[in-house]
């Protein structure tokens, strides 16, 4: 067999983010496809003309004359119909058709379609439902060979070679912490954290839409909202003090952004007053604890002996792990939470490329040779096969 066909065997591993898809060949360093995890109906109009016969060819060309439109190309047309984040629907039929969408622009030659074993990365939190939609998905819809849903964390901290430490994952729709120590987790060390990149988002867009208030409709949604705290959020030590700052004439937070409707709005405090809640979940009406003693929390839950172990590998991973300045105000929050003299053992790390480190870990692992067991067999197929795929996938790898 061919270089080139066993490179088409090898394990595709699959991030289903609730905000980006993932895709891409085990043993290479970064996933093929990053798309955002959206679709859209070609029938589902934000309006409707009752004048205007046909007005809808206008926007929707034959070119992309589909009933479905995925990822980049649905976003295309986020201000004519509806974006749809599968994900969040927990729509799997939806999923399907988007993960189909992505795997034919894999160009994988005809005799290999769906040849390959399935790599998915796991939140801690994924359900049993989840798990057994995508089983169903992947063997009696496609027809792939062998599964294996893979804890996110593993390839996070098999990336930085840590067998130790607390991952927090922050995404668009889910805050995760996790703890490990000496590669094992406790299942009383973790925590779901309740704010998310998309409450930050609303925040700011509340922000926007109230200090603002000066008779004037600013033309903002919440996708506009997602890009101005993507490129100008930012973390700060002292949040109070620089508001003063700020009434007192300092200008070094101010950025004017353009909008879609030809205007333009400046904004200032609302760059690092966006992440506040965070650190108080109460401004989102949210009981519950900030995020530095939620992670100390779970930390805690570990034998005092233990957390000098775990404290210097404190590792925020994640899209919402990308505001500036946001590791050193954790640390600084963390450290009051500890004793004088673990301070100096308190490490809070960002790596670049922290947004894809979970997918970039799973192919570490697959190419490390690591990744051997816990594999499900697809029934459909017979034992042989699978087998022979895999010592395939896994001399390619060697």
């Amino acid at each position: 067999m061919s270089t080139e066909n066993k490179s088409q065997l090898r394990p595709l591993i699959i991030d289903i983010g609730s905000h980006n898809f993932r895709l891409g060949w085990a043993g290479d360093d970064f996933p093929d496809i990053i798309a955002p995890s959206v679709y859209v109906d070609n029938n589902d109009y934000l309006f409707s003309s009752d004048v205007i016969d046909g007005l809808e060819d206008i926007f929707i060309t034959e070119k992309n004359a589909e009933n479905y439109l995925f990822g980049h190309e649905a976003l295309k047309y986020s201000n004519i119909l509806k974006i749809h984040f599968f994900k969040k629907e927990s729509n799997f039929v939806m999923f399907m058709k988007y993960f189909y969408h992505h795997y034919k622009q894999l160009e994988i030659t005809e005799e290999h379609h769906f040849k390959q074993p399935i790599i998915i990365l796991s939140p801690f939190f994924i359900s049993e439902l989840e798990r057994t939609k995508l089983q169903d998905i992947f063997f009696n819809v496609f027809d792939f060979p062998s599964l294996l849903f893979l804890p996110e964390s593993q390839g996070i901290l098999t990336t930085l070679r840590k067998t130790s430490g607390v991952v927090i994952n922050m995404g668009e729709a889910n805050t995760s912490i996790t703890t490990f120590l000496h590669g094992f987790s406790n299942a009383m060390a973790r925590d779901i954290y309740p704010i998310t990149g998309k409450d930050l988002t609303n925040y700011l867009l509340n922000l926007i839409l109230t200090q603002k208030g000066s008779g004037k409709t600013e033309y903002l949604d919440k996708i506009i909202a997602k890009e101005i705290k993507d490129k100008l959020s930012l973390c700060i030590l002292n949040p109070d003090e620089e508001i003063k700052r700020i009434k007192d004439g300092l200008t070094k937070y101010n950025r004017n952004i353009d909008l879609p409707d030809g205007s333009s709005l400046e904004i200032n405090t609302e760059r690092f007053m966006l992440v506040e809640p965070l650190f108080n979940p109460s401004l989102l009406h949210i009981d519950y604890l900030g995020l530095p003693e939620a992670i100390s929390k779970v930390i805690k839950f570990w034998d005092r002996e233990n957390w000098e172990i775990i404290l210097p590998n404190i590792i925020i991973v994640g899209g919402g792990s990308l505001i500036p300045g946001l590791e050193i105000r954790l640390k600084s929050e963390i450290t009051k939470q500890f004793s004088e003299r673990l301070k100096d053992k308190i490490n809070v790390i960002i790596v670049s490329g922290r947004d894809n480190i979970s997918w970039i870990g799973s192919s570490v692992l697959w190419a490390q040779g690591k990744l051997n067991k816990g594999w499900i067999q697809n029934p459909n197929q017979e034992t042989t096969e699978q087998v022979q795929n895999m010592e395939d996938s896994n001399q390619n790898g060697n």
